[in-house]
């Protein structure tokens, strides 16, 4: 069942409010609502986190007007400091007297050397099975066969940020001071502690198990929470979305090796079957592509599979070396 959307109180991602400790907010009505959120201390680990996430992005810089001792009063201010962080009630004028003088002028930045680009680890699930895999946080990941996850080498410093490319499922650990983001195409999903799966092979799809998550637009701004058994599915081209309201168990069994469709297009469980096991399948009849399934299968031979579906789908098929065509 589909719900309303109702956009929550203005509440900065972690991209945002990084981007705001670094002076590259220009629109005054953003930086209004950001400083009213840093005043209120609503989340001030994640402030914390951020502000430390902007200094060690500039940390490249060299000022020509600023001295050490500018910056370690700030860093003071801020609560930064290499043996003690512990948050100060001065942090938000502190956050804003820093992009106020950023704006301003006052302190001059020059590259001191050519940033080094990130280096990102990419790890892909092989065809025929899901891969497991533990991040450097503790977290656990689910990849789906042909797909894959990248990160970086300082993934588990201040923000967890994952690229995803095709369908995982995620079990987090919960870390309050390192956001953690998955970003699948233009759309990041915010974690808040939880298990969730994101798959953007065709439409994109969030569908929640446990715990809250936030969905991000390009822009980093919010576009909606998701709760339990919710799922957002993303229009890519329209750029749009809706809530509707799932079984997360049954969309989520392919991690326990069951293959779950409710309603699915044959279109879109042959793809799976592909990556399943490992296999070609090529849909002849064109009006088959829409034919809606239902079936659940677990650690069944794909022969058996393909007798299932072709007597619940009233279609043929036959095998062309590696290659199974149905018509």
């Amino acid at each position: 069942m589909d719900e309303s959307i109702t956009m929550a109180d203005f509440q900065p991602d972690s991209i945002l409010l990084i981007s705001y400790f670094e002076g590259n907010i220009s629109d005054p009505a953003t930086k209004a609502d950001i400083e009213a959120y840093i005043a209120s201390c609503k989340a001030p680990e994640v402030v914390q986190a951020c502000m430390e996430a902007a200094w060690n992005n500039t940390s490249h810089l060299k000022s020509d007007k600023a001295t050490d001792s500018d910056w370690q009063q700030f860093r003071r201010l801020a609560g930064i400091e290499a043996k003690r962080r512990t948050m100060y009630p001065q942090l938000a004028a502190a956050a804003v007297l820093l992009v106020l003088i950023i704006a301003a002028g006052g302190w001059f930045f020059k590259p001191q050397h050519k940033e080094k680009a990130l280096v990102w680890q990419t790890i892909t699930a092989a065809p025929g099975a899901p891969h497991q895999l533990q991040l450097p946080d503790g977290s656990q990941v689910t990849i789906f066969p042909g797909s894959s996850i990248s990160y970086v080498k300082t993934f588990n410093t201040t923000v967890r940020e994952i690229r995803l490319s095709g369908r995982a499922f995620f079990n987090i650990t919960s870390a309050a001071e390192r956001p953690f983001l998955v970003t699948a195409g233009k759309y990041t999903t915010q974690v808040l502690g939880t298990s969730f799966e994101v798959d953007d092979r065709q439409s994109l799809t969030v569908s929640l198990l446990s715990g809250k998550v936030r969905l991000l637009d390009n822009h980093g701004q919010p576009l909606t929470d998701l709760q339990p058994n919710q799922q957002a599915i993303i229009d890519k081209q329209a750029g749009s979305f809706h809530l509707t309201t799932i079984e997360a168990n049954v969309v989520t069994a392919w991690t326990s090796g069951q293959l779950s469709f409710d309603q699915e297009k044959l279109n879109t469980v042959c793809t799976d079957l592909q990556q399943w096991y490992k296999t070609q399948i090529r849909i002849e009849k064109k009006e088959l592509l829409q034919k809606r399934i239902t079936a659940e299968f677990k650690q069944l031979p794909l022969q058996t599979v393909m007798g299932i579906l072709s007597q619940t789908a009233g279609f043929r098929y036959r095998q062309e070396k590696d290659t199974i065509v149905i018509y």
